[in-house]
């Protein structure tokens, strides 16, 4: 592999996994529906929730994810490392934007923008 793609494959890994977690936690929950945090029978609903398919599966994936964060931690200094985590929020926004045809304001856009602009910031001063 080229030197000068190890660090961004290194980033976008744990990144990207993370991000296909919150899709299958979202599927999940779209199959289980809404519930109350301190509902009666709470822990039973907890239970099932756990054993969703779609949200173990976004578990396993995020503990994947977590291995890879901590090459990468062990490979760059984390001040660099933890702020590209943000494009974690941009993946996660666009893809319920294609997937679950959730709204982004124009807030929310910009608010993209910015992170989007800090990652660039923070990579010219690369690890």
């Amino acid at each position: 592999m080229p030197a000068f793609l190890r660090l961004p494959i290194m980033i976008l890994t744990p990144v990207t996994i993370g991000v296909i977690a919150q899709i299958f936690f979202k599927q999940g929950m779209v199959q289980m529906g809404e519930f109350e945090m301190m509902s009666k029978g709470v822990f039973l609903h907890y239970f099932k929730i756990f054993t969703n398919p779609w949200v173990f599966v976004g578990l396993c994936m995020y503990f994947l994810s977590t291995v890879f964060w901590l090459y990468l931690i062990s490979k760059v200094p984390l001040s660099f490392a933890y702020p590209m985590l943000s494009l974690g929020y941009v993946f996660v926004a666009l893809a319920s934007w294609l997937i679950y045809k959730e709204p982004i304001s124009v807030i929310n856009w910009t608010g993209i923008f910015i992170i989007i602009v800090g990652v660039a910031l923070i990579s010219h001063g690369k690890a």
